[in-house]
This record gives structure tokens, sequence and C-alpha cells, in this order.
């Protein structure tokens, strides 16, 4: 043991110096290291945490297979509760950058397995070949696990899809597992359909995105750190360590994670009054080394952390910012209009059970740590849910009833309802407690959710999400005929369908190549992406400031969608080009005054005012 621990001893300073101090005057080589080996690294892991998983659960497995008959109602209690979160919502881009940049990683990952997503490439040949690729700032494990699906099928944008709907049975399995684990069979019902009734994870589900993964992840690791206390040993053990590793390689502040891990395997420790240094252990810190190296992304560029997005925002977290976002937290979670994706349910029970959680611990916590091994590491889990809540509360676009960062609040509704059912057989004695929780959550589901899903009011007015859904079925209808898209606001989207994009500033930076390759007949359609806005005093549309790309283009209408009385978004095909004018277009571009993300705030203000006049104007 004296041995070991001295290994450990190293191994950790190993990686903490690897890790935090070689590259902190070097992030670009940090980011590089992440490029080239990220793909191994999260593979390994994967290996690892799927072997020590399978072993762990091999005779569980086996004698649930013996009496099978015990369990055919939960497996289709799982089933039905993921064919329901998915029947309401059509499945398409929901979170605008998040997906589409996940894609465009994993379609790198697939294909020259660097952890990286492309900038700058083109259809060559029949071969889309990447010029220019950069190390994005969102974890690897979601599109990793994307590109295994690619590897396995065959590539295609649709995976990311049918990923999300393979981890839906996941996801319900475990929290119908954790909370069964609480309080039987009746807490695992209960768990799902509280989790069915949150039309937020109807929406995330049916996504392209990482959160669902998140979830997953956090309620996987909880499971297996309960199991790993209830009858310790090495794969159990090597389970649940990687679970937690693969956690904190899923969305960025999943990292936090690590903590209760962490005081999980101390907790054991003590209870065994022995350390364990099993290999699990052993190699964590190695293997948590490509966090913070991954982490120097947000060193190369502030802008990575979208401060701009925050007017008047000069640090992503700090605790002034906890006031206001708790306003728009009570905002979201007690709305009752379906203009939020909320539970009115789950936030009243769950307010119920985070306080009375607290009661409990206080006052059980002795109890609790040294004849319920299991329940302790629930409580351990549920504070460090906490501690998310918080820090994510400290954000400074930390707005949970905002239409991007709602998404954010999806681990704090796991805390609402799995504290609730921790205290809810505290709370209530009466033998039939269970069925009218149920009940309750049933008639709740018919009279509110299912409505509220149906009418999509919390995602109608998410138009670059749209726009992307709206755009990849265009260019999915290309087949394989080469293109060269000018788009501004949406190139990655042509990128993961594997054809060739540019930014408008890209074409005022060279417009005589562009203007060569037009006159080469180099693609077969030659596409510009407007977004589109009215002037309702003349009664005409006219293309963003962004998007104007003068007179020196003639283009013809292809396709166009009205998303809102002023928002739509044109597709339409180059038919000539005068390269003169489009010279002297570049060149007036290239001289005019950026605008700033203070007008840009005004001008969305004033289409807002466009939208009051236009129904006003309704006959």
């Amino acid at each position: 043991m004296l041995r070991k621990s001295i290994l450990f001893g190293l191994i950790a300073a190993l990686a903490v110096v690897f890790g935090f101090v070689s590259y902190r005057h070097a992030p670009a080589e940090a980011v590089m290291l992440v490029k080239k080996y990220g793909y191994w690294q999260i593979l390994l892991v994967t290996v690892l945490f799927t072997l020590c998983a399978v072993r762990s659960l091999r005779a569980e497995v086996a004698a649930g297979w013996k009496s099978w008959r015990i369990w055919a109602g939960p497996v289709a209690l799982v089933l039905a509760g993921s064919v329901f979160l998915h029947i309401q919502e059509r499945h398409e881009f929901k979170m605008v950058m998040d997906e589409v940049v996940l894609q465009d990683t994993a379609l790198r990952m697939h294909f020259a397995r660097e952890a990286a997503a492309t900038v700058r490439g083109y259809d060559l040949a029949g071969n889309f070949t990447a010029l220019q690729v950069y190390v994005d700032k969102r974890p690897l494990f979601f599109p990793f696990l994307l590109s295994v699906l690619h590897d396995l099928t065959g590539y295609r944008v649709s995976n990311a899809f049918v990923l999300n709907g393979l981890l839906t049975v996941v996801f319900v399995a475990l929290v119908f597992l954790v909370g069964r684990r609480l309080a039987g069979r009746p807490a695992g019902v209960a768990a799902v359909l509280l989790v069915v009734s949150i039309p937020l994870v109807h929406q995330n589900v049916a996504s392209s995105g990482f959160e669902l993964l998140n979830l997953v992840m956090i309620v996987a690791t909880l499971w297996f750190g309960m199991r790993y206390v209830e009858r310790p040993d090495t794969d159990r053990l090597g389970a649940f360590v990687l679970a937690g590793i693969l956690l904190a390689q899923t969305r960025y502040e999943s990292a936090l994670f690590i903590l209760p891990v962490g005081v999980v395997i101390l907790y054991q420790w003590w209870r065994q009054r022995a350390v364990d240094l099993s290999w699990p252990v052993l190699v964590a810190p190695l293997l948590l080394v490509i966090v913070p190296l991954h982490f120097n992304v947000f060193k190369i560029t502030t802008a990575t952390w979208q401060l701009n997005d925050g007017p008047g925002s000069d640090t992503p977290f700090s605790p002034r910012f906890f006031y206001d976002n708790v306003a728009h937290a009570l905002n979201f979670f007690l709305a009752t209009d379906g203009s939020q994706p909320n539970s009115l349910l789950v936030s009243v029970l769950g307010v119920v059970g985070v306080a009375f959680f607290v009661l409990v611990l206080y006052r059980e916590h002795r109890a609790l740590f040294r004849q319920q091994a299991a329940q302790a590491v629930f409580c351990i889990f549920m504070l460090g849910l906490m501690l998310h809540t918080v820090l994510m509360l400290c954000y400074f676009w930390g707005q949970f009833d905002d239409i991007i960062i709602r998404r954010l609040s999806l681990p704090s509704h796991l805390l609402l309802i799995l504290t609730f059912l921790f205290v809810f057989p505290r709370l209530v004695s009466h033998r039939s407690r269970w069925q009218w929780l149920l009940a309750i959550t049933g008639v709740f589901i018919i009279g509110f959710t299912l409505p509220s899903v149906a009418m999509h009011r919390y995602s109608q007015e998410n138009f670059a999400a749209r726009t992307n859904t709206w755009l990849s079925d265009f260019i999915d209808g290309l087949g394989d005929d080469t293109a060269l898209a000018v788009d501004g606001g949406s190139g990655l989207q042509w990128f993961i369908h594997r054809k060739s994009s540019i930014p408008v500033d890209t074409l005022a930076r060279s417009p005589e190549n562009y203007a060569f390759h037009f006159r080469n007949h180099s693609f077969n359609h030659f596409f510009v992406v407007q977004r589109i806005g009215v002037d309702y005093d003349k009664g005409i549309l006219l293309p963003s400031i962004d998007d104007d790309l003068g007179d020196g283009v003639t283009l013809e209408l292809v396709a166009e969608k009205t998303f809102s009385p002023v928002y739509r978004i044109r597709i339409s095909r180059v038919t000539a080009i005068d390269e003169a004018k489009l010279k002297a277009w570049a060149k007036r571009r290239g001289t005019a005054v950026p605008i700033t993300p203070q007008l840009k705030s005004t001008i969305q203000k004033s289409d807002s005012g466009a939208i009051d006049r236009w129904f006003k104007m309704l006959p």
C-alpha cells in the first residue's frame, strides 16, 4: 500500500503539472495536443468504462434474464416513456451553434480522427477536404459517440438524432433504476413520469445536442456510485470513476462533478477504514489531464466566452449575476402560460423536495453516512447538483427563461425530482401515497404537458434553430451536386453536409478568386444565403446589412422561408457577376465601420418594434 500511495502521489503530481502548469504560457500548444490526441483519449476512457460496466453488471444481467417476468413491466415503462418523449417533437436543430459544431467535430473525428471542427473546406472531385480546422470549446464525448455511430452506419447528419434516440432509452432506464434504489419500484415509476412531464426534456431528446448525454452521465455516475459503495470491488469502482471522467468531458461545467466522485471515494475509504488504490483510481488523474488542457481554448481568445451576448459583462461567472438570474429562474419554473418548457408540477414538488432534503440531511446525516451507504452517495451527488445550480445562477448568461439558456436548467430538474422522491416517503406515510402521486402526475401530463408540447410556443421564436433545420433540408436535397454557398450565418451547416461554404467577409477579401471559380464553373451551384428584413414604409424586402452583396452579383431566387413578419431567409442562385462592381463593393465593405454589438442590440430592439407595428396593422 505504501508503494501504491507513493505511485498515486507521483501520478497525481504529474497530472497537475502537465495539465495546469506546463502549458500555462503556451495555451496554443496545449490545444494542439487536444486536437491530435483528444480522440484517442476519449476512446481509451470509453473502452475502459464499457469493460468495467459490463463486468460489474454481468451477474445482475444474468439473474435478471432468468426472472425476466419481473422486469417485463419496467422494460415496457422505459420503452413507452422513451417513445412518448419523441412523438410530439420534430427531430430538428434546437440550439443553434452547439449542435452544428458538435456535428462538425464528429465529422472530423470520423474521417481524420482529429478532435477539431472544419472552418474552411471544399468539395474537391467528390471528396470534402478540410483546409482549415480549429479545436472547439465544446467537450469531446458527444462528438466521439457520434463519430462511432458514423463508423458503424456511415456518415449521415441524421445520425445525431439517432444517437439521442438511443440515449433516451438509456436515460429513462437509469432514472427508473435510481428512483427504484431510493424508495422501491413505485418511486422508479414516479421518477419516469415526472421526467416525462417536462416539455424541456421532450425538446432536447429530439435535438442533436449534448444536453441529453449530460443527463445520462450524471444519472449513470450517481447509479454506479450507489452500486459501488453497496459492494465495493475493482469493476464497480472502475465503472464509477470512469463514468465520472466521461461526465467531465460531456459539458463544460460538468467537470464540477469530479468533486462528488472524489468525495464518494474518500467516503468509502472512511467506511472500510482502508485506502483502496486500485488501477481505476491510479490512472484517473492522467485520464483527466485532457480537461485542463482543453480549457486552454478559452485562454486563446476571450471571445470564446461570448461575453458580448451579455451587454456589460466582463467576466463569465460572478455572484453579482445571482440575484437577477434567480428572478429569471422563477419566471421559468413557475410559468403557467406555455411560454416556457417547464413543468409546474416538478417545480412545486421540487421546492418541497430540496427544502426537506436539506432538513433531512442536517438531522439524519450521521445515520445516513454510517448505516445507509447508497443513500449517502445520493446525498453527496444532490449536494453536487445544488452546487451546479448555484454556479449556473452565477453565470453571466444564466437566465433560465432565455430561449437559448433554458437547457442549462436540465440538471436542476434532476435535483428537483430526485430530492422529492428521497423525502416523499418521509413526509407521507399513507400506504396509497405512491398511487396518488402517480395519478396526479398522469393527470398533469395529460392536462398540461401534452398541450404545451403540442403547441411548441417555447420553441417557435428560435428563428436561428429553425433556419438551420430548413437550410439543412435544402442542402440535403442537393444530393451529390457540388455547391459553393456564400453564407454569413450558417456556414458550418454546409460543412456538415460536406458542401463548400464561405462567409461574406471572405468574399469581400478576395472577390477576384470567387469570380475566377464562377467564371470557370468550378461548382454545379453558386448560392447566396441572406437574412431578409422588411421596410414597412416602402413595402420592400431587403437583405440584412451583413448579407448585402451590392450590385456586382445578379441573383435568382431559389427558395425563401418566412419565420416571422420581420424575419425570413432567402436562398438565391448566382447567375452573373460584374467583377468590377464586385471589387468596388468589396472595397466599400472593407472601409465601412463595423457594426458594434451594442448597435446590433439596438437593431434587434427595433425589430420587436416592427413586430408590434405589424400586429397593429392587421385588418
